[in-house]
């Protein structure tokens, strides 16, 4: 498939190439906890439609999230644009009894037709999602009537003063994260309020936004992201009439 060159975008994404060993380091640290597992799972089936067929994770990173959500009878694509990321999700699907289908593309505007998934979701994507409003609107389309979209995020750096520094991935990602980046990143620093407004303008309808208190205990106890600060994190969810 073709993606359009984005200088900012490529940026992006060539930070989380370079540091996705580290990162899904991380994360498979924290996921061998049966009580993060059990968190998690109960964050996402709260939500999620109980006979979904086909749904889609955007920005899927390296695939943790579409493999714990990956089960019989659904069947789950996971979509980024970070070559390395996929690479470590592809690996890890593997062994996996009911494998996601990891495919290189933008979360901005996935590579499936309109009508074709019966649930969206996303960890950790919004405050790096270009285009807000255009992503919506193509998120919109790809559900069917009644389909939901459910998405988990924190106010990670509402001030430049906080982006990290100091180690040379903290480096890298201020640099790739630097204030023209933010600019082109419309929920990069906004609050819940306006990202459930703009969901709502977008034509979703039983917008929440619901915090997760459970998962800043989790963070608390075992270790944020290098860089990152325990935040309370919040899961929006709606749905497109139908």
């Amino acid at each position: 498939m073709s993606i359009t060159p984005d200088p900012v975008q490529m940026r992006l994404t060539a930070y989380w190439d370079r540091w996705a060993a580290e990162y899904d380091g991380h994360q498979m640290g924290r996921l061998a906890r049966q009580e993060e597992r059990a968190v998690w799972e109960r964050v996402w089936w709260e939500v999620l439609p109980e006979h979904a067929r086909d749904l889609l994770d955007v920005g899927t990173g390296s695939g943790n999230v579409a493999l714990s959500l990956a089960r019989p009878g659904l069947a789950v694509t996971g979509v980024d644009l970070s070559g390395g990321m996929l690479a470590r999700a592809r690996a890890k699907a593997e062994d996996h009894p009911c494998p996601p289908h990891f495919v290189l593309g933008d979360a901005v505007d996935p590579p499936l037709p309109p009508g074709s998934v019966d649930a969206i979701v996303s960890r950790y994507l919004l405050w790096t999602l270009r285009d807000a409003p255009a992503a919506l609107a193509r998120w919109h389309a790809l559900l069917r009537p009644g389909g939901v979209l459910v998405a988990v995020d924190g106010p990670w750096f509402a001030h430049e003063e906080e982006l990290p520094r100091g180690t040379a991935r903290q480096d890298h990602f201020a640099a790739a994260y630097d204030a023209d980046a933010f600019a082109r990143l419309p929920f990069g620093r906004a609050g819940v309020e306006e990202i459930a407004r703009q969901w709502t303008a977008a034509g979703f309808v039983d917008v929440r936004a619901d915090p997760l208190p459970e998962v800043l205990a989790l963070d608390r106890a075992h270790g944020v992201a290098p860089g990152h600060a325990p935040q309370l994190q919040y899961r929006l969810s709606a749905r497109r009439p139908g």
